[in-house]
């Protein structure tokens, strides 16, 4: 197995390829050369000069390869479709002063098809399955025997040999084997690629799960814990309502008793959906009715912001499963939005096919690179004061339901967090089937 040295270390797995190829060509290159040396000594009829040049060139784009690879440089599927190139024709050129198609090393052209169909996309596969038949089939017309020292560069294929045939033959068995390893191949090399995507999707979800039930037991402890001192200053706020005191302190002691109640109501509502599908308590809204719910909802918790709705809600003929966790994760973008932006946040909400998108956009800084990065996978914030949790428990929350979150920084300034949450079905539907 060819290790990745410490000094070639590279993130991207283009990189780690194309280091792979790198010492396969030097491989290479090394054995071409000691052939030469050995060809020498022997006497063989071989273009000594032609060849070495071939191979010097070769051998100095090799070296570029290892200065880019050890500068890290960024390594693209261009890149390597570049370099596979370069091979196919140094090796044709070697086999043209070599004998052409009767090389009995001809089905190394088969090698850059290989990793072709393992590593890069479809174009570029059949691209490099098409210089290889091309170069092969060239070979069959135009090449110099290893044998023949005639002063002509060029020769045709003798034609009254039994030689020919086999040629023929070896040159038809070539191009159905490079036409199956470019076809079968490559899907089996996509097959793959989509099941590592599908199950790196899969450990990322888990591990997000995981957090989850994590925050939820957490929740429903804490939920248990605050209960008694709770209760206790209850208790103590009704029988200092009791006493005979200044009517001023009544009321604030009024106003902590009725938060209090609110604390109490909340961890009990945390407490009994602890552990249950909290999509069993949703209902059918349209969607005017559900994003004014909301807007509702988050002024309550913001009245100093203005919200600015760019949207006719009327012109939205649909409807929408309104689900708590649903709408919690929409106000808490929404109050990240205000945070970032104290004065005015925007709301775009449109309606395209059987998905609703809702655009929430700000004024602020915008995102730095470490919520892009992070955000839905693990908690973080930027703010000094803050859990990280909204943001992690809105990805969490829309992608439960079936929804797609993206973030983005706006040109002129500012966030955009944009929602796409699939549509139940439309009101036209809904009164057919009444």
């Amino acid at each position: 197995m060819i290790r990745f040295p410490h000094f070639f270390e590279h993130k991207n797995t283009q990189a780690h390829n194309l280091y792979r190829l790198f010492m396969l060509r030097n491989f290479l290159i090394t054995a071409a050369f000691l052939f030469i040396i050995y060809a020498s000594f022997n006497e063989l009829a071989l273009p000594i000069f032609s060849i070495s040049v071939i191979l010097g060139a070769l051998l100095f784009i090799n070296i570029m390869t290892g200065w880019w690879l050890y500068r890290k440089k960024p390594i693209t599927d261009k890149i390597l479709t570049l370099q596979l190139i370069i091979d196919v024709a140094a090796f044709t050129s070697v086999l043209y002063f070599t004998g052409g198609a009767s090389n009995p090393f001809g089905w190394f052209y088969l090698v850059p098809i290989f990793i072709a169909a393992t590593l890069l996309p479809g174009k570029a596969i059949w691209l490099i399955t098409g210089l290889s038949m091309l170069g092969y089939t060239s070979l069959m017309f135009f090449y110099k025997p290893i044998m023949d020292n005639s002063p002509h560069d060029m020769h045709m294929m003798p034609q009254n040999s039994g030689f020919h045939e086999h040629i023929i033959g070896m040159w038809l068995g070539y191009m159905v084997t490079a036409f199956l390893v470019a076809y079968v191949v490559a899907r089996m090399a996509n097959s793959l690629r989509d099941r590592d995507h599908d199950l790196a999707q899969a450990r990322e979800n888990a591990l997000r799960d995981e957090r989850l039930v994590a925050l939820g037991t957490l929740a429903a402890g804490t939920a248990h814990e605050l209960g008694t001192p709770l209760s206790t200053i209850a208790i103590i706020v009704k029988e200092m309502q009791d006493m005979k005191e200044l009517e001023s302190s009544s009321d604030y002691l009024k106003i902590i008793r009725e938060q209090v109640d609110r604390c109490k109501s909340a961890l009990t509502t945390l407490s009994q959906s602890a552990g249950e599908e909290l999509i069993t308590g949703g209902k059918m809204l349209t969607v005017q009715e559900y994003i004014l719910e909301i807007i509702e909802q988050w002024q309550l918790q913001r009245p100093s912001t203005k919200l600015e709705l760019t949207s006719d809600l009327n012109n939205i003929n649909a409807q929408i499963l309104a689900e708590q966790t649903m709408t919690q994760a929409l106000i808490n973008i929404l109050n990240n939005a205000a945070d970032a932006s104290p004065d005015r946040i925007i709301l775009i909400v449109e309606q395209q096919e059987e998905q609703i998108t809702i655009t929430v956009m700000d004024n602020g800084a915008g995102l730095d690179s470490m919520i892009q990065t992070h955000a839905g996978k693990q908690t973080y914030t930027s703010k000094d004061q803050g859990l990280g949790l909204g943001l992690f428990l809105a990805y969490a929350s829309i992608e439960r339901l079936g929804g797609k979150i993206y973030l983005s920084n706006r040109q002129q300034g500012g966030a955009s967090v944009k929602v796409i949450l699939p549509l139940t079905q439309s009101n036209t539907e809904v009164r057919n089937d009444q």
